[in-house]
């Protein structure tokens, strides 16, 4: 048993005085800061409106759009719901958008899916 406990004793000391190695010390990428990357968006500065609901409508102006969303600028100052329809008066296109923010007359969309002209917000 004196010669196991001597090994035993031996390998304690050979751990408790072994410093440590390393092998593969890889530095892991940074990751990126800030706002994640936007669609381009395109000036246009369109007429638009904004359907609250069926009934209810604010004038705007689109100011820039990209695929995912759109900057749109109201006239006047209204608190919006969660989700609007958003209706080009040149065009007729119609998008569903959440509206992602929103600072008093200015506020920010993010398109849902895209609707057929004359399915909501007819005049």
């Amino acid at each position: 048993m004196g010669k196991k406990k001597d090994r035993i004793a031996q390998r304690l000391t050979a751990i408790k005085n072994a410093s440590p190695s390393v092998t593969d010390a890889r530095i892991p990428p940074m990751k990126r800061r800030g706002a994640p990357e936007r669609e381009p968006r395109e000036a246009v500065f369109r007429p638009g409106k904004i359907y609250l609901n069926r009934n209810d409508s604010l004038r705007c102006t689109v100011c820039n759009v990209s695929n995912g969303g759109a900057y749109i600028r109201l006239e006047g100052s209204f608190p919006l719901p969660p989700v609007v329809i958003l209706k080009y008066i040149q065009s007729g296109v119609v998008k569903k958008a959440r509206i992602a923010w929103q600072n008093e007359a200015e506020a920010g969309l993010a398109f849902q899916d895209t609707k057929t002209p004359g399915t909501e917000g007819d005049d």
